[in-house]
């Protein structure tokens, strides 16, 4: 049996209705885990045999970590990161005050984004962009409140993919972009061999495993 070296930690960003949620359409549903933040029917037919429905943070990360350990699960998705931010944010915006709302939140960030780089299996995890100047320039980033992580997400994953949209025969066309100026985005050499990739997790997934199988023995 092939194992894989490494494992791709992946962050899929764009705005709402740019075809986020449907790149899971294609992953496997009986060994992917699909962690639904917003709790919203999927945007397409069928489901997942591990769909998590977390309602706290708390959950949110047991149900991570559950996904990881679980040897039935091959891949991760978490749908989507900047409402589990919201959902940290507005748990500690309940239960703190003053400066201790931000220090419960960039207290919690670290440990779920030590979890993704940590975690040996491939994961998926969408997010909203926004737009930061950094060093003088304006850029896209992973969208993240406060200041300690803002433009800094994007260091805990090996392939950042922003989403794109076209029309062809009068029907929308979701694809993702491996590089785009102005952005974030990046993925190892030669890892796709085009600039514009299929919106299909699936696909992600098969390439970063086939790119990161180990041939040694």
């Amino acid at each position: 049996m092939i194992m894989q070296s490494e494992y791709g930690k992946i962050l899929v960003l764009g705005q709402s209705g740019q075809g986020k949620t449907f790149l899971s359409k294609t992953a496997n549903k009986e060994t992917t885990g699909f962690i639904n933040v917003s709790r919203k029917p999927l945007s397409y037919r069928g489901n997942f045999k591990f769909h998590g429905k977390p309602k706290t943070w708390a959950s949110f990360m047991k149900n991570f970590r559950d996904y990881v350990e679980n040897p039935d699960i091959e891949n991760i998705i978490i749908d989507d990161v900047t409402m589990a931010f919201d959902m940290l944010l507005q748990e500690a915006q309940k239960n703190f005050k003053g400066y201790d709302i931000y220090t419960h939140f960039n207290k919690n960030v670290p440990d779920f984004l030590d979890l993704i780089r940590d975690a040996k299996k491939n994961v998926i995890v969408t997010g909203h962009d926004e737009t930061l100047l950094i060093e003088g320039f304006k850029q896209k980033r992973a969208k993240i409140h406060g200041k300690q992580f803002e433009g800094l997400v994007e260091r805990y994953f090996t392939i950042v993919l922003y989403t794109g949209t076209k029309v062809v025969n009068n029907n929308p066309v979701y694809f993702l972009k491996t590089f785009e100026v102005d952005t974030s985005a990046k993925a190892p050499h030669e890892m796709f061999s085009e600039i514009e990739i299929p919106n299909d997790a699936q696909f992600i997934f098969d390439t970063v495993k086939s790119y990161y199988e180990d041939t040694s023995n």
